[in-house]
């Protein structure tokens, strides 16, 4: 994954910090979709109510212009502004269900990989284990590139092969931790959102990570 701004993902420095866990776990749609749907009341319905706030604000002015109009001057323009706030607030109300279905009909793609998170004092690692996403084109290709190695007589590191891990760091004040009965929600910026099941970890090292995380965090880290 690609370095950002502020850090929040890995840049490649050194870490000396403590493993305080770690686990192996399978995508699951129901997860994830309940894992977004966290996410959204948490913070996209939020913004939506604020922006539908400003849209009513916008049609009440309106409406009092037509109203209060008793020179018989020409009221078009608040009548096409009065028509335009319904349509984006039809807009914007719709615009979270939309997002929900579009991932939900994504998401056979990702389902049945397998992934290891990894929770550190200073980060949190997740690694791809197994995709069985894989076209067989690159299959082929994969096979076809370890023979002419071999022939050339070179060695393929196994850890070539895996997908880059993405290193989150939580001391970033961008990064949030919300958790809730039967996972852990990993949000940054608050505009993506990682999933980790707590089934992935054995229950004392479920309370290892409530703990030590929550001291760290501070506010950032939330029960849901």
């Amino acid at each position: 994954m690609a370095i950002l701004d502020e850090d929040i993902y890995d840049d490649g420095r050194p870490s000396y910090e403590e493993l305080i866990a770690e686990g192996e776990y399978k995508s699951c749609k129901e997860d994830i979709m309940k894992g977004f749907k966290v996410f959204q009341k948490k913070y996209v319905y939020k913004t939506v109510a604020v922006q539908m706030i400003l849209v009513v604000i916008a049609i009440i002015t309106q409406l009092v212009n037509v109203f209060m109009n008793t020179d018989n001057s020409d009221v078009s323009f608040s009548y096409m502004l009065i028509v335009m706030c319904v349509v984006l607030g039809g807009y914007l109300l719709m615009r979270p269900k939309n997002t929900y279905k579009k991932l939900e009909n994504s998401l056979g793609e990702l389902e049945g990989a397998v992934y290891k998170a990894e929770f550190y004092t200073d980060k949190i690692k997740i690694s791809t284990l197994y995709d069985p996403y894989i076209s067989e084109e690159a299959e082929k290709e994969d096979m076809e590139q370890k023979a002419q190695e071999l022939e050339e007589g070179k060695e393929t590191d196994p850890e070539d092969e895996l997908p880059p891990a993405t290193i989150i760091h939580i001391d970033n004040s961008a990064v949030e931790i919300v958790e809730c009965p039967d996972m852990f929600l990993v949000y940054i910026r608050k505009l993506n959102v990682f999933v980790i099941p707590k089934s992935a970890f054995k229950t004392y090292d479920v309370m290892e990570i409530q703990n030590r995380l929550s001291n760290i965090m501070g506010v950032r880290y939330k029960e849901n």
